[in-house]
């Protein structure tokens, strides 16, 4: 059987990526396509979610596909993934199949950069996807010509044209809290980045106190702020058009409302708990253990500056008794400050 193998770190899989495998299996001699996850990556300084994670995303991405199979060769191997040494792994397990290699354009522009380049296009045959008279390609490559998706792994983790994700990717990305960190950055500043991961921290902490879901906790931490920096336009234009009956309420607590109905509607979060948490973490108005921790966490972060120790301990002892002790005190401060009457 001839085989392609589409590498990369696949963080996260994503259109473009099925769509070259498509026109693979359409317009070359081949009968199936490998993705290869690569285990880490030489050639780039991003941040990789876990092997095991980006397998998942990209089984549940090829699910449909009879023809799209998962190599996971690269995760097995030692040291860094060099090509040249999967290709050589490939053919020494697999005698029966032969092998050409997939990469697009970009990769193409890099490929003298590649470990042992001269000697890798001997060993395996290379097609470049890529829209025809782009650039000129590495002596011995073949072009095979198609309209490329525009969209980039990077714009996914910043939570941009998630519209370019199968339905069951971004469930599991969400499913996961996979690259939240990097999504909420894109949209606050760096203080109210460091204040929502340490947030999550702290939530992670309160949830492991009592038992309950840490990876819960850390969900609705990272992801409480994500519209508090929402400007006042497009927060009233979201609220007349999704919460009309929250328009009465002071813009500064709006956040939390378009916050939960944000991370359900853009990001794919399901999760009741961490929806209701976000929804309810401003006034502290929630009744669940999930909707007082994120208040609890919110309003005693240590980054904030003061020294709330003492009252982040009585929490951790009595959820309920540290819940109503913050509320007090966080509604003391709003008549003050005029938003609570």
């Amino acid at each position: 059987m001839h085989i392609a193998i589409l590498g990369g770190s696949f963080n996260p899989v994503h259109n473009g990526h099925l769509q070259i495998a498509k026109t693979a299996l359409k317009k070359l001699p081949v009968q199936e396509v490998w993705f290869m996850p690569s285990k880490d990556t030489p050639l780039k300084e991003t941040a990789l979610a876990s092997f095991e994670d980006r397998c998942e995303l990209l089984e549940a991405a090829i699910k449909p596909y009879k023809h799209m199979k998962i190599c996971k060769l690269e995760g097995k191997l030692e040291g860094i993934s060099y090509t040249i040494h999967t290709v050589e792994e490939l053919k020494k397990r697999y005698p029966q199949h032969s092998f050409c290699w997939l990469i697009g354009d970009d990769q193409a522009r890099q490929f003298d950069a590649w470990k042992e380049s001269k000697r890798l296009k001997k060993e395996v045959e290379f097609y470049v996807f890529s829209r025809e008279g782009s650039s000129i390609l590495p002596e011995g490559m073949k072009r095979v010509s198609m309209d490329l998706i525009p969209v980039s792994s990077t714009e996914i983790r910043q939570g941009k044209k998630l519209y370019e994700v199968p339905v069951s990717v971004r469930l599991k990305i969400a499913e996961k809290g996979l690259y939240f960190e990097e999504t909420i950055r894109q949209y606050m500043n760096e203080k109210r980045y460091r204040h929502s991961l340490s947030v999550a921290q702290l939530c992670v902490a309160l949830a492991s106190a009592h038992n309950l879901n840490t990876e819960k906790a850390w969900k609705m931490g990272i992801l409480h702020d994500i519209c508090k920096q929402m400007p006042y336009e497009i927060s009233k234009i979201w609220m007349r058009h999704h919460m009309p009956f929250h328009m009465n309420e002071a813009p500064a607590i709006w956040h939390g409302y378009i916050g939960a109905d944000f991370v359900k509607r853009q990001l794919d979060v399901r999760d009741k708990d961490v929806i209701s948490a976000i929804y309810h973490h401003v006034l502290g108005d929630g009744k669940s253990s999930y909707d007082k921790i994120l208040f609890i966490a919110d309003k005693l972060d240590p980054s904030r500056g003061y020294d709330s120790s003492e009252q982040i301990e009585l929490c951790k002892m009595n959820l309920d008794l540290g819940f109503k002790r913050v509320k007090k005190e966080q509604q003391e401060y709003l008549r003050k400050e005029g938003t609570l009457q």
